[in-house]
C-alpha cells in the first residue's frame, strides 16, 4: 500500500510500509535556494531528520527505509506530517523562487487570509518581495495592495509586485 503527503515547504513524500520497514521518497522542485532537509514531526511533539534532498533530473530527491520501531521510537509513528525546510541558503541568493507558504511572511490577518497559495518571492537584504501573474482579464491577487504593487516584465509575462519589511508590511513601491 502506498501513501503519498504533501509537505510543508513544499514537495511530496510518498510511503510504501514493507513489513516492519518503511520505504520513503521525497521529492520537491529545485529552487536553487539551497539545501533542504526533510523532517518528520510526529502528532505528540517527536521530530526525526529523515535526511537531506539531492539533485536528480531536475528535481531535489531524497530516499530512505527506516523501521517502524525507529519511526516509534523518535515519535514519529503512526501519525506524523512531513516537511521539507531550507536548511543552507546558498550565499547571494536573490533569484525568485516558489515560496509555498507566503502568508507566514506577514502579522497582518487580513494579508494571510489573501497569501494563502504558493506565489513568486525573492529576498534582498531585509526586503521581502511577492509577486504575482497579472491579466487584466482576471482579478488581482492583492487587491488592497494594487496601489502598492508595480508591474514587471518576466519571462514575456506581466506580474505585479510587492514589497515587504522584515515585519511584513507592505512597502510603497520605489519611485
Amino acid at each position: 500500500m502506498e501513501e503519498r503527503l504533501v509537505m510543508g515547504g513544499g514537495g511530496t513524500l510518498t510511503l510504501r510500509q514493507d513489513g516492519p520497514r518503511v520505504r520513503m521518497e521525497a521529492e520537491r522542485p529545485a529552487d536553487g535556494r539551497g539545501l533542504y532537509k526533510v523532517w518528520l514531526h510526529g502528532d505528540c511533539g517527536g521530530k526525526l531528520l529523515l535526511g537531506t534532498l539531492a539533485p536528480e533530473d531536475g528535481q531535489l530527491r531524497l530516499r530512505r527505509t527506516v523501521s517502524i520501531g525507529a519511526l516509534e521510537q523518535a515519535g514519529c509513528w503512526p501519525h506524523f506530517r512531513a516537511e521539507s525546510a531550507l536548511a543552507f541558503p546558498f550565499p547571494g541568493q536573490r533569484g525568485w523562487y516558489c515560496e509555498q507558504h507566503p502568508e507566514r511572511l506577514t502579522a497582518d490577518p487580513l494579508l494571510r487570509e489573501r497569501l494563502r497559495g504558493a506565489m513568486l518571492c525573492r529576498r534582498d537584504g531585509e526586503t521581502v518581495s511577492l509577486s504575482a501573474p497579472f491579466r487584466t482579464d482576471r482579478p488581482v491577487r492583492l487587491p488592497a495592495l494594487f496601489c502598492l504593487a508595480r508591474v514587471e516584465k518576466r519571462d514575456g509575462q506581466l506580474h505585479m509586485v510587492w514589497e515587504f519589511d522584515s515585519q511584513g508590511r507592505p512597502k510603497p513601491p520605489h519611485t
